[in-house]
C-alpha cells in the first residue's frame, strides 16, 4: 500500500494499481534513442505484475504503531517476504520470461531488505526466501535455454560479454526504472530521483534518469525514453480521512471508501 497525504485525507493506492501504472508506462518505453525492450510484450506484462503478490495483503491492509495504514516503506519484513513469495505462484500461467523478470526483481528487493535487517531470525527468513526464488529462476532458465554456468548476483549475471545477459540485465533496469518512476509520481515523498544504470541502446554508455515532480500528480523525465512527447495516465486510489485509527474502524472504512481516478502527466 501506499499512503500519500494529501490535505486532510490519505490517498491509498495498492502495489499492484502503482504496478500496473509501471506497466503502461513501460509500453511507451523506446524512441529514436533508446531502445525498446525485447521480448516487449513479455518485459511490459512482468513490469505490469511485478507487485502482483500484493493483492491479498491490500485488500485488508493493516495499520503501524501510530494508527496508520502501513506505506510500503514502513512495511514488516514477513509481510513482504510473504508477498514476494506470493507473486511467483500467481505468475504460473504467465510467460517464463516474464516469471524470470519477477523472479529477479523480488530477488533484488530481498537483497536491499538483507543490507537491512537488525536480526539472525530476519537474515534466515530472507535466506530462505532467495534460496527458494534460485531454484525457480533455475528452473525458468532451463525453459528458456539459457545458461546456467555464469556467476551470477541476485539472480544476474556478472559477465558482460553474454549477449541473453546483457539483454536481460537492460529489461531488468527498465524494470526497476518504470517502477521506481512510478512510486516517484505516487508516493508521499519522492523516494527515488534517479536511477543509474540505463544503457539507452546497443554499444552508448549509460546514463542516469532523473526524476522531477513538478505539480502534485506531474513528474518530469530527463533524458525522455518515451515514444510520445507526453504520456497522460489515470489509476485507482481510495481517499480516507487523515488520522489514527483502531484496525476494525479503518477496515470499515477503507472498504466503504469509494475508488476514484487520479490523472497523472509525465512530460520531457
Amino acid at each position: 500500500m501506499i499512503r500519500r497525504r494529501v490535505d486532510d485525507h490519505f490517498c491509498l493506492i495498492t502495489q499492484h494499481e502503482h504496478a500496473l501504472l509501471s506497466g503502461r508506462l513501460a509500453s511507451h518505453y523506446g524512441n529514436s534513442r533508446f531502445n525498446r525492450p525485447n521480448p516487449l510484450a513479455e518485459v511490459v506484462e512482468a513490469v505490469s505484475m511485478h507487485d502482483c503478490g500484493w493483492q491479498d495483503y491490500d485488500r485488508r491492509p493493516t495499520l503501524n504503531p501510530h494508527g496508520q495504514p502501513y506505506d510500503v516503506f514502513e512495511t514488516p519484513l514477513g509481510i513482504a517476504l510473504r508477498a514476494w513469495s506470493i507473486a511467483g505462484q500467481m505468475l504460473a500461467e504467465a510467460p517464463t520470461y516474464t516469471r524470470l523478470m519477477v523472479s529477479l526483481h523480488v530477488m533484488g528487493l530481498s537483497g536491499f531488505a538483507a543490507q537491512n535487517t537488525r536480526t539472525r531470525r530476519a537474515e534466515f527468513e530472507i535466506n530462505r526466501f532467495q534460496h527458494a526464488e534460485a531454484e525457480r529462476q533455475e528452473t525458468l532458465r532451463r525453459q528458456l535455454d539459457m545458461r546456467l554456468d555464469v556467476p551470477l548476483k541476485l539472480g544476474l549475471s556478472v559477465v558482460p560479454e553474454i549477449a541473453e545477459e546483457e539483454q536481460l540485465r537492460r529489461n531488468h533496469m527498465v524494470l526497476q526504472a518504470m517502477d521506481r518512476l512510478s512510486l516517484a509520481m505516487c508516493c508521499n515523498q519522492t523516494p527515488f530521483s534517479q536511477i543509474e544504470g540505463i544503457v539507452p541502446r546497443d554499444g552508448a554508455r549509460a546514463m542516469t534518469l532523473q526524476f522531477i515532480r513538478t505539480a502534485p500528480w506531474s513528474m518530469k523525465v530527463e533524458p525522455w525514453p518515451f515514444d510520445q512527447e507526453e504520456i497522460r495516465l489515470a489509476l485507482k486510489a481510495k481517499a480516507v480521512e487523515a488520522r489514527e485509527y483502531q484496525a476494525e474502524e479503518f477496515q470499515e472504512a477503507y472498504e466503504e471508501a469509494a475508488e476514484e481516478e487520479i490523472a497523472f502527466v509525465v512530460h520531457p
